[in-house]
């Protein structure tokens, strides 16, 4: 036993690690606005109706993914009850999966101190950090594509295709699409055009069919056409042609995100893109690998139309290996990345600078947030690259990791709950279930209309400012209407539309309102 616990100490410890950072503190906050709580919302929905195949959501039958999260999450209420953490525990038992896997294949791919590296870097990264701890089905497709490409590379094409199937469950065509892709340009690339002999495509293709089709088969059996041209048509294509939330969509977009989700990290990328452009090393096929494997990510969903943060998300491990094998080879050769250090340095002033950005009052609860955020994070960044400088190695490696888990604890035990009633529908869906009558009307805004079925279980009718309402219309109606609104919405509406001044506050929120048109 003492022998198999020396000789597995490294997975262990990163396995240990990850369960202390992503485990706690999942339901010390409830289901953040707007996407959590559609997930969540869907899964319980699904449960409560006996329904393990039609995602459904208000009570109706909704095509926008897959079924692999709403599986996961149906299996933990199942286990442990509906509630905030167990909504979110699939996700961060599929981020502890990922650690793992990440650790266990590097390991044959380049060695076991790259694979340490690599995973410690991928686990402590703050864009990991999020997807791994929220209700999202962003970790599911991380974890099957992860899995997808490393098999591919290492040959293990059975096992490759399976994972293709899975990550069909667990976002749609483009589980299937992108390791086609990626494998297709490495093979180009690398001019490997053996692989597609022995990649055996025909039974692979059986293979992933065989484990991601029969869902799809049956919804059209079941729901036909709809199901096609929702799915396919609006959520697979015509989101990606054309944008679902127009004016915030940009090539420049994930520029940013990028840079920021691989904090405290990111000072090492561009010098480790940099030196394997320069200089020859025995790892140099699987690092390009890993480059086209993320720059593939990148790019298509900075050319797509609809852009959200996590959509890049199954780049992180590819560029967490890039990085992990930077710092190994700085290691062995005793280099000082000096440009990574500047880069550390000024990354640290801008962290700080942040708390100088002008806040709008409707933002202003954000101030706590940044003050936390950019202390810790300069911390994690700034303090390492002062160890390094001094070539204390492992003090710097340990002091990274050890601010990006006092980072998390704080930050999910502490700092997110204080402006809980700001960016979750929980307070307000408490105060409705006091003030409801329940049998009126009621109109919900759209992002806060998922939460408020979760938590209250009533599904109300869905606005935003595309469908807006009718005020004057509701507020000259015989029958009682009530409506669920951000104190945001209301400021705007009452600019709009001064007849909903008029109405009654029948229960209010910081953030949130709860009016009525008669008493």
């Amino acid at each position: 036993m003492k022998t198999w616990l020396y000789a597995n100490r490294y997975g262990l410890t990163l396995i240990i690690l990850a369960a202390i950072i992503l485990l706690p503190f999942l339901g010390s906050t409830p289901l953040m606005n707007p996407d959590e709580p559609v997930y969540g919302e869907t899964a319980r929905e699904m449960l409560l109706s006996g329904d393990w195949l039609s995602p459904r959501i208000f009570g109706n039958y909704w095509y926008d993914k897959p079924p692999l999260f709403y599986w996961l999450e149906m299996i933990s209420y199942a286990l442990f009850g509906i509630s905030d953490y167990t909504s979110r525990l699939p996700s961060a038992l599929l981020g502890i999966a990922t650690i793992g896997l990440v650790y266990r294949q590097c390991r044959a791919i380049f060695n076991q101190q790259i694979a340490f590296l690599s995973a410690m870097i991928l686990l402590t990264s703050l864009g990991f950090l999020y997807v791994g701890k929220a209700a999202i089905t962003d970790m599911s497709l991380l974890f099957t594509l992860t899995a997808a490409m490393l098999f591919f590379y290492r040959g293990r094409y059975y096992a490759a295709y399976a994972c293709c199937g899975l990550a069909l469950l667990a976002k749609g065509p483009v589980g299937y699409a992108f390791p086609a892709l990626i494998m297709l340009l490495y093979i180009i690339c690398r001019r490997r055009w053996s692989l597609l002999r022995e990649m055996k495509i025909p039974q692979g293709i059986l293979i992933a069919f065989a484990v991601g089709l029969p869902w799809y088969i049956a919804m059209y059996h079941v729901h036909g056409e709809a199901f096609l041209d929702t799915f396919i048509g609006y959520h697979n294509i015509t989101r990606f042609a054309a944008p679902e939330h127009p004016g915030r969509n940009s090539i420049l977009y994930y520029i940013p995100i990028f840079l920021g989700a691989m904090m405290p990290w990111m000072p090492t990328l561009f010098p480790a893109l940099h030196r394997l452009w320069k200089k020859r090393d025995p790892f140099k096929d699987a690092l390009l690998f890993c480059l086209i494997w993320a720059a593939f990510i990148f790019v298509f969903f900075s050319f797509s139309k609809t852009q959200l943060v996590t959509y890049i998300a199954p780049m992180f491990p590819p560029a967490a290996i890039l990085m992990g094998w930077y710092l190994y080879r700085c290691r062995i050769e005793r280099h000082i990345p000096m440009a990574a250090l500047c880069i550390a340095y000024i990354m640290g002033v801008i962290l700080l600078a942040c708390n100088a950005i002008p806040l709008h009052d409707s933002a202003a609860f954000f101030h706590t947030a940044i003050l936390w955020g950019s202390v810790l994070l300069a911390s994690a960044v700034c303090i390492p690259a002062m160890l390094l400088y001094r070539r204390c190695w492992q003090g710097a490696f340990r002091a990274a990791v050890t601010s990006m888990v006092l980072f998390t604890w704080i930050a999910f035990a502490y700092v997110i709950p204080m402006f809980d009633e700001q960016i979750s529908s929980y307070q307000s869906s408490q105060v409705l279930t006091r003030v409801y009558d329940g049998r009126s009307p009621i109109y919900a805004e759209k992002f806060l209309r998922p939460g408020m079925a979760f938590y209250s279980g009533i599904y109300g009718r869905e606005w935003d400012d595309t469908k807006g309402l009718d005020f004057q219309a509701l507020f000259t109606t015989p029958e009682r209407t009530y409506v669920v609104m951000t104190r945001k919405a209301f400021g705007k509406l009452s600019l709009t539309q001064p007849v909903i001044q008029q109405f009654t506050t029948a229960g209010e929120t910081p953030s949130q309102l709860i009016l009525v048109n008669h008493e």
